[in-house]
């Protein structure tokens, strides 16, 4: 299998399939593919069924994935101005993909979810969903806006905004925080939510928070 970028502004990752061979990604992501290519789904048993409602009605994440099957070529995007990256993980190594950034990967890369706890207060930090991936195979992701890596030496701390955390190596830890502006009762209630990630490991991040910029959104 080889998976290309195709474009710059609004790029695709293009997936070349041999036969037999697999991928899956969310639903809606296709922009286009060869006839040859075969369609399926890959129901979401993580936690059982009710642990995929929850995901789903709560986290907004699908309650399936669909899968793809060559021989054929088939194209991916988020339809929105960005970067694209692919990346080949070894057996075992294990990454966190922020929630709808994943592209494509292949049908041997183990892939599961799991919650970052907000901080509990009223806000937009009431906690999000991330992708754990494992190798071995090969994924695709976009980054709205630029993407900035970073590697982070053992206990070495960054404070980041929510929407900017696009990747990260499992074993890079990640929480939500309140930033207190200034001092007294003033300086907490009007703090803002932020995460602070501390390695070791690399993280990606993106320079355009999709929550904030979203289709029909000021700003």
């Amino acid at each position: 299998m080889q998976v290309e970028v195709k474009g710059e502004f609004i790029p695709v990752a293009l997936a070349t399939l041999g036969p037999g061979e697999q991928i899956f990604c969310e639903g809606g992501l296709m922009v286009f593919s060869d006839p040859t290519i075969g369609f399926g789904i890959r129901w979401m048993t993580q936690g059982g069924v009710l642990g995929a409602m929850k995901r789903t009605l709560v986290g907004g994440l699908p309650f399936q994935l669909h899968e793809y099957t060559g021989p054929g070529y088939v194209a991916f995007s988020r339809f929105r101005p960005g970067e694209t990256r692919v990346v080949t993980l070894d057996a075992g190594k294990g990454v966190d993909v922020a929630e709808h950034s994943l592209l494509l990967a292949t049908n041997g890369i183990g892939y599961e979810t799991f919650y970052v706890a907000g901080t509990g207060r009223i806000g937009r930090m009431i906690g999000f969903w991330m992708d754990r991936l494992t190798g071995p195979g090969t994924f695709a992701f976009q980054g709205h806006g630029n993407i900035l890596k970073f590697t982070l030496a053992e206990k070495e701390a960054m404070d980041i905004d929510h929407g900017s955390l696009l990747m990260k190596d499992a074993s890079v830890t990640v929480r939500a925080y309140n930033q207190p502006l200034g001092g007294g009762l003033v300086g907490h209630a009007l703090s803002f939510e932020a995460l602070r990630v501390e390695g070791p490991g690399e993280i990606y991040l993106q320079t355009v928070d999709p929550t904030k910029h979203a289709p029909g959104t000021p700003g």
